[in-house]
């Protein structure tokens, strides 16, 4: 009796191998999509309320459940025009706006330091993190600030790109949000054409 029930395991084996291998050949992108989607971990983004190159506060939560969210962490001493996927996401702003996506870019410098270093105005947020040192700040909160390794050493930013969905969730990698792996496509990628 043992040995028919062994028997049949072998071609069952095989014909569950047989089934896999069929799929594999017919989905050949597999565990690529939705499913490994699936098994990224997303949580809440980490609030924050700064104020705008115009001095006006900008408060995160208002626009969280609503929108699609793009926040670029960037160099704030060298002015939001020598970032990429800033001066990307300006030339694209009305695209991203018809699909309701917000954008707000983040950087250590006062809001007159912003305004001063635009030689073309951004048609959204350029918020101001100056207390990036403090434990609550955006930018600890975000995982873009840099411990100094010394004690005589200034502590850094670190850039990075986050999107957060309409949900309110974000990739998270530790203890911080992920940022984006290739912030060059993130407007294909936003419009849909990646």
């Amino acid at each position: 009796m043992l040995d028919r029930k062994r028997i049949l395991i072998l071609p069952l084996s095989a014909a569950v191998i047989v089934a896999l291998c069929g799929w594999r050949v017919l989905n050949p992108q597999g565990w690529s999509g939705p499913v490994g989607k699936a098994l990224e971990i997303r949580q809440p983004a980490p609030v924050f309320q700064l104020y705008d190159q115009n001095s006006t506060i900008v408060n995160l939560e208002a626009y969280l459940h609503r929108h699609r969210i793009v926040i670029v962490f960037f160099d704030g001493q060298a002015g939001p025009e020598t970032n990429e996927t800033l001066v990307t996401l300006r030339e694209f702003h009305q695209a991203l706006q018809a699909e309701n996506i917000i954008v707000l870019g983040v950087s250590t410098a006062l809001p007159q330091e912003i305004r001063n270093n635009s030689s073309q105005p951004f048609p959204f947020p350029i918020l101001s993190d100056p207390a990036a040192t403090a434990a609550n700040s955006a930018h600890r909160k975000w995982g873009c600030f840099i411990e100094p390794p010394s004690l005589d050493k200034p502590p850094g930013t670190e850039p990075g790109v986050f999107l957060i969905d309409r949900s309110g969730l974000v990739p998270w990698l530790g203890q911080y949000p992920r940022p984006e792996p290739n912030d060059s496509s993130i407007v294909a990628r936003l419009l849909g054409n990646v």
